[in-house]
C-alpha cells in the first residue's frame, strides 16, 4: 500500500494537472493527484494530496516542495497523517 503525501497552501489556480506535471519534470513516480475542491462551488481549497508507491518517491517530493514560493504563498509539504478522530467528518448541511 502507498503512502499519501499532504500538499498544503497552493494558490487556487493549480490543477492536479499542474501538480503531475511538476513531479513528471522532477522524474518523481507517483499513483494519484487530488486537488481538494469545495463540494458547492468547485473552487479550490488550497491543498491536494498526492498518493505515492515507495518511499523514497514520497520523501522526494517533500525534499523537492516542500517551503517552495509560488506567487505569494510558500508550499508546505509534508507525509499525510490520518484525521485525530479516525472518523470521517460529516457535511454541514445549511
Amino acid at each position: 500500500m502507498g503512502k499519501t503525501v499532504f500538499m498544503g497552501n497552493l494558490p487556487e489556480w493549480v490543477t492536479a494537472d499542474e501538480i503531475e506535471g511538476w513531479l513528471n519534470t522532477e522524474g518523481i513516480v507517483f499513483d494519484e493527484v487530488k486537488v481538494i475542491r469545495d463540494f458547492e462551488t468547485q473552487e479550490s481549497k488550497g491543498f491536494a494530496f498526492v498518493e505515492a508507491s515507495s518511499a523514497e518517491d514520497v520523501e522526494a517530493i517533500i525534499k523537492r516542495f516542500n517551503r517552495v514560493p509560488i506567487d505569494d504563498k510558500v508550499l508546505r509539504v509534508n507525509e499525510a497523517r490520518p484525521s485525530e478522530s479516525g472518523k470521517q467528518r460529516s457535511r454541514r448541511r445549511g
